[in-house]
């Protein structure tokens, strides 16, 4: 079991689990849950695939369909929320988030990026949760124009460790980064 003492070590790590997420399809940090507000004002949860963590630019990257329910939300309310739960770890983490809705040429070389197979996964017809008369009465295209990506700028990460002793610690984003440990 690991004990983690220092702040900046506890850190490390939980970067080093999301960008294993991206890495590694197999990692549990690969598809974390997305929380966005609904238009009716509740919570609104959905898996998602993380396709970019740097900590560099503080930035996590989703890709999406632009005709979807969550980018409708964001576009109403900027805020979102991650949430990993990394079993083997037994880490637990909550990214608060500011999204900025990225498309067309501003998203042209992850578009390119996407394999062809996947490509259909954006641009449904009729557009995603619009009702339909059957369960296949649809049909998924390949659209560059429908796919977006969700760039988040992490604000607030909260990581739990569920270890022997458990740990918490929340790190805040102002001007910098403070950081405490909190009673889990």
């Amino acid at each position: 079991m690991k004990n983690f003492l220092d702040l900046s070590e506890f850190l490390d790590y939980a970067w080093s689990l999301m960008k294993s997420g991206v890495q590694d399809p197999k990692s549990a940090a690969r598809n974390p849950t997305f929380a966005t507000i609904s238009k009716d004002s509740y919570p609104a949860l959905r898996t998602v695939v993380l396709r970019f963590a740097d900590r560099e630019t503080n930035c996590l990257k989703i890709h999406t369909d632009l005709q979807t329910d969550k980018v409708n939300e964001l576009k109403e309310n900027k805020v979102a929320a991650l949430h990993f739960w990394i079993p083997k770890a037994m880490v637990q983490i909550r990214a608060s988030v500011n999204v900025e809705i990225l498309t067309g040429t501003q998203v042209e070389s992850e578009w390119n990026a996407v394999p062809l197979r996947s490509r259909v996964g954006y641009g449904s017809v009729p557009s995603s949760g619009i009702k339909i008369m059957g369960p296949f009465e649809y049909q998924k295209t390949s659209k560059q124009s429908s796919f977006a990506v969700l760039k988040c700028e992490i604000r607030v990460l909260d990581l739990l460790y569920l270890g022997s002793k458990h740990q918490r610690a929340i790190y805040r984003k102002s001007d910098k980064w403070r950081a405490s440990w909190v009673a889990p």
